[in-house]
């Protein structure tokens, strides 16, 4: 089982045409380029919500952060619900139907994002700071005892996404290269709405329908940024403050 993470889709095609100048003011706008992760946290009665808000690329200074941030929550009794999207690699169909919806291949490793880029500008473009793939759990010092993946399987996403907008019909182009590679393809990326709906909103239901079953009292989420908006005003809604 391997994961691919939809969220750095939008990256990857803004930056596709950017020149020098433009890829450095994308990465900093983006926040790939911070040093520092801030959280935020939300309560109700005796319990605590921590967001942890995580890039998929960033800096070693960003992801050293999140690492003492995680520790001193482990200290105080926090638990914590990462994000992957797994997907099996035997099945072939519906990864080469996520990759078709986002132009982005299957990843070898937990978030392996920053060899596309590596490939994409081949030495073209100085980056202003030296940047690395997301850390897995395990690396963060988590494990089974005190965290769990809380996310959707990538078989779950693509059978969503067909019973609101249609089946993906894959093409002979789609089946030429490895699940590991961008297909030859041409293909447009999926809508503001449709990356709203499918990759953020499926996925936070169900964060939140975990967490308010979760008989922890304190709960620390480490997910992509992009999520917390929705994640916090339906929490809102519950009665969180």
């Amino acid at each position: 089982m391997r994961k691919i993470n939809f969220l750095i889709y939008g990256v990857f095609f803004v930056l596709i045409s950017c020149t020098s100048f433009k890829v450095n003011l994308a990465f900093k706008l983006l926040g790939i380029y911070d040093d520092k992760v801030i959280i935020t946290k939300i309560t109700k009665e005796e319990r605590e919500v921590v967001f942890i808000p995580m890039h998929h690329l960033g800096t070693a200074s960003f992801y050293d952060d999140v690492k003492n941030k995680i520790d001193s929550l482990k200290k105080t009794g926090y638990y914590f619900y990462t994000e992957e999207v797994k997907g099996n690699k035997k099945d072939s169909i519906t990864i080469r139907k996520s990759i078709k919806l986002t132009g982005i291949p299957f990843s070898k490793t937990y978030v392996g994002y920053k060899h596309f880029f590596d490939s994409i500008y081949n030495g073209k473009v100085k980056f202003k700071k030296e940047i690395f793939d997301q850390p897995s759990p395990t690396d963060f010092g988590l494990d089974a005892s005190d965290s769990k993946t809380v996310d959707v399987t990538l078989k779950e996403m693509i059978d969503y996404y067909e019973s609101k907008y249609g089946e993906i019909k894959l093409e002979p182009c789609d089946f030429e290269k490895s699940i590991y590679e961008k297909p030859n393809c041409t293909s447009k990326p999926v809508t503001k709405n449709v990356k709203q709906e499918v990759y953020l909103d499926f996925r936070n239901r169900y964060i939140i329908k975990t967490l308010l079953n979760d008989s922890h009292k304190k709960v620390a989420i480490i997910y992509g940024s992009e999520h917390f908006i929705g994640i916090r005003e339906e929490l809102l809604k519950q009665g969180f403050k």
